[in-house]
């Protein structure tokens, strides 16, 4: 039988104490900087899809009161105000829970929509509270408003008055 005789030389001893500490501070380091990267890149991933679903409500709004402008159609846009937005949509977003009257926190949910029965908005509860640095607390509330455009002398009597929505992030007065 041959043995093979392994010599160890004080070259080839293990890493001390004082470089496996230096080691772990490193990667805890690392680990600390890769963490706050993507607390920050998920921060800016929920205010995109916010501002995406806000900007898709207000395109079907838009086409709702180019709608109205069509031949033989009610030029009366008041329900737009009335209704749920996200009805207008196609599909609604995948963390909309419905539609519920003057809900707390506990009942949307972080990072989810609702409307609001009883003001007539749709409100989103901030999942990550540093989403919007300007945000003074952890709802966003937006609301379908009309406005009616300047009165025009030179139409005809009889004609309607233009109008128009726009779809406003308004104050949440709960919070």
């Amino acid at each position: 039988m041959n043995f093979l005789a392994i010599s160890v030389s004080s070259k080839q001893r293990g890493a001390s104490l004082l470089e496996f500490a230096v080691a772990t501070a490193v990667i805890g380091i690392l680990i600390a900087l890769l963490l706050q990267r993507i607390w920050y890149y998920q921060g800016e991933a929920e205010q995109r899809a916010v501002q995406m679903t806000v900007a898709a409500v207000r395109t079907a709004l838009e086409i709702k009161v180019v709608e109205s402008k069509l031949p033989g159609r009610n030029h009366d846009l008041t329900f737009l105000a009335e209704e749920n937005p996200f009805n207008l949509l196609k599909d609604k977003p995948v963390n909309y829970v419905g539609e519920l009257f003057r809900p707390d926190d506990s009942d949307i949910g972080a990072g989810n929509w609702c409307f609001d029965r009883g003001d007539k908005s749709l409100i989103y509860l901030l999942n990550n509270g540093n989403s919007f640095g300007n945000a003074p607390s952890k709802r966003l509330k937006f609301k379908v408003k009309l406005f009616r455009l300047p009165h025009s002398p030179a139409k005809p009597s009889g004609t309607p008055e233009p109008q128009g929505v726009a779809f406003e992030q308004v104050k949440d007065a709960s919070s």
